[in-house]
């Protein structure tokens, strides 16, 4: 008996074989074109795909309407998700997306929207977003805080070098309201620098 996947499901013909060919698609009202793995029927002309050619099929449409749209790809989603150590339904918690929603967009399959990749580009790089995202969803996640408790004392760190070195440049002894504005003005800027630096 022969492997139905050695015979085309249209006419019965052997004669099938993989191709790579342009596949063309609209989005946003624009004609893209990927290239497409497929099986064909030299016969009959019949195209289809397998299991594993259906796979890669959406994995590339994804990918270039994320291409098109500007948006961060699954790997970074995935960088970013790891970044906290937060799990997969954490985010979909904090973002109050569907249950799985997270899964497919860091596995690939489908992309964002521009509203949901705007948000997490935020959270990214602003460690404050990601804290009060995760508390608002009143997420427990014991590893995520250790991660948060880390970048406070960075931050912490970084402020007071940054203050430190700002009362030495100066040479003069600084008034309790003129410290205070740069202690906060260096917390601020530290939690910048630590989330473009880990971003």
């Amino acid at each position: 008996m022969r492997d139905m996947n050695e015979i085309c499901t249209n006419c019965g013909s052997s004669a099938i074989f993989q191709q790579i060919a342009p596949f063309t698609f609209v989005h946003g009202g624009k004609e893209t074109t990927i290239d497409d793995e497929r099986t064909v029927c030299g016969t009959c002309g019949s195209i289809v795909y397998s299991g594993d050619q259906i796979s890669r099929h959406e994995l590339a449409v994804a990918a270039k309407i994320r291409e098109l749209d500007g948006l961060l790809s699954a790997e970074a989603l995935r960088r970013i998700r790891l970044k906290y150590a937060l799990r997969q339904t954490d985010l979909e918690a904090m973002l109050s997306i569907g249950p799985k929603t997270w899964t497919r967009w860091e596995r690939g399959k489908v992309p964002q929207n521009k509203a949901a990749d705007t948000l997490i580009r935020v959270l990214a790089t602003d460690p404050e977003v990601a804290r009060h995202l995760m508390m608002q969803a009143n997420i427990d996640n014991p590893a995520a805080d250790a991660v948060f408790a880390q970048i406070d004392e960075d931050t912490k760190r970084l402020a007071e070098a940054n203050l430190r070195a700002r009362i030495i440049a100066s040479g003069r002894n600084m008034d309790i309201a003129d410290m205070a504005q740069h202690a906060i003005n260096a917390v601020r800027e530290a939690r910048h620098e630590l989330g473009v630096q880990a971003a």
